[in-house]
């Protein structure tokens, strides 16, 4: 079995899912877990409000017990007396009775092409869970589905920049072959400039990744911007716009004036074709992928 490998942000994501749930509900507990998606078997790790470690990583298979049923049938169920239901197998009664769970439900959490996995919430007494109990967690849960298929997305851009600039693809053949690099960089012209965006407002390691991919790769096309026309010192300054620098930050770090550095933004869209610095930014990478697509035909020089 393969544990989903959670990033911290997830992982933090989760836990508050948890005590969120425990609060909609008024349960005692929650516990719940995320896998890899192609996977049969989950083990809970992550619990709130338990009493005992009967729960703790206990290895659930998808079918066996109320939270594998969940994930079987793709739907929330509930028992109102665990050990003494119906529907469900008991394989896991001993932990359960250990922690003195009587009621209790299961909702699967389910991400396209990504992780999966079960929030438990659970009382320590009989009870029926209303409609209206479950609504409520589903709301709470759908928000981190939401919050992991963005994640996944803005990954595998990631990994789209992590080719471009010089790493390895995923059937294990070098980015920098010509061949897959043209057409990765292609792709990569549409968004780059989002990523550009996406930058400025992501924290943590996330940020970090990517102002570091997109500076690879906007150093590598600014070498040869320089076939449009492009000054060396409009190259400078669009290598910290595509850093996310403002005018006044490009002007004091260049030590230049405010004015000289709208008058080079101006010039360098004039002559790429463009008309603001997101589009500046992803002209320069598309004028790279031009140069590398026609360089096998003209002898390295564009013609």
């Amino acid at each position: 079995m393969r544990q989903a490998a959670l990033t911290a942000a997830q992982s933090s994501s989760l836990t508050m899912l948890l005590h969120d749930v425990r609060r909609v509900a008024g349960v005692d507990l929650t516990v719940g877990t995320l896998m890899a998606a192609d996977t049969d078997h989950f083990v809970i790790d992550r619990l709130v409000g338990v009493t005992t470690e009967g729960l703790r990583n206990l290895r659930v298979a998808v079918g066996a017990g109320l939270g594998g049923k969940a994930m079987l049938l793709a739907k929330p169920v509930q028992v109102q007396d665990y050990c003494h239901a119906g529907g469900i197998t008991h394989d896991y009664d001993a932990a359960v009775r250990r922690e003195q769970i009587r009621a209790a439900f299961a909702v699967p959490v389910r991400v396209p092409q990504g992780p999966r996995g079960v929030i438990w919430g659970a009382l320590r007494h009989e009870h029926v869970f209303g409609d209206r109990v479950i609504g409520d967690v589903m709301t709470v849960v759908r928000a981190l589905e939401r919050d992991l298929a963005e994640d996944l997305a803005l990954n595998r851009r990631l990994e789209y920049l992590r080719a471009a600039a010089g790493g390895t693809r995923g059937d294990g053949r070098a980015a920098g072959d010509p061949v897959a690099s043209v057409a990765e960089r292609r792709r990569l012209v549409g968004i780059c400039s989002e990523l550009v965006h996406i930058a400025s407002t992501t924290d943590g390691h996330q940020r970090q990744q990517i102002d570091a991919l997109v500076r690879r790769l906007t150093d590598e096309a600014l070498g040869d911007a320089a076939r449009v026309g492009l000054t060396a010192r409009e190259r400078e300054v669009i290598g910290e716009v595509a850093h996310g620098a403002t005018n006044q930050e490009i002007a004091a770090k260049l030590g230049i004036g405010a004015e000289t550095v709208k008058s080079s933004l101006t010039s360098s869209m004039r002559k790429l074709g463009v008309s603001n610095r997101a589009a500046l930014v992803a002209a320069a990478l598309c004028q790279e992928t031009r140069c590398a697509a026609c360089a096998p035909h003209s002898g390295g020089t564009c013609r």
